[in-house]
């Protein structure tokens, strides 16, 4: 599963529901390059980035590089809702993320996201 920045938020915020999600589930989790860099702009000290790096590490996170085909994805996807639906540039990343690895996309923020017809899309809790 590819998981959104919302439910991180969540899970550094100590939401309960966010932290049975990711504990309890069976499948891998995958963390976009994009998404840690969203989640590394809210942190304030080294000393957060060193609590966040060890929490992602307990869970198994696998951090997910953009590679070429996820910015080719993205880059299609952002031209097609930009204008109809006001995709965002980081959301497109995310979404191609999840329709390259074809895994399911975990967020709270699924309508960002509803529009995009090849995505599966989850709301987690």
């Amino acid at each position: 599963m590819v998981v959104d920045t919302t439910v991180f938020v969540d899970l550094f915020r100590k939401d309960v529901k966010a932290s049975k999600f990711l504990l309890n589930t069976k499948e891998s989790l995958i963390l976009s390059r994009v998404v840690l860099m969203e989640l590394l702009r809210g942190l304030k000290s080294k000393r957060e980035i060193k609590i966040m790096a060890k929490q992602l590490k307990a869970l198994g996170i696998e951090v997910l590089e953009i590679n070429e085909n996820i910015s080719m994805i993205a880059g299609d996807l952002f031209e097609k809702y930009y204008h109809s639906y006001g995709l965002g540039i980081m959301d497109a990343l995310v979404a191609a993320s999840a329709i390259v690895t074809k895994d399911t996309l975990i967020s709270h923020n699924i309508k960002h996201f509803t529009f995009i017809k090849e995505l599966k899309l989850v709301k987690p809790y």
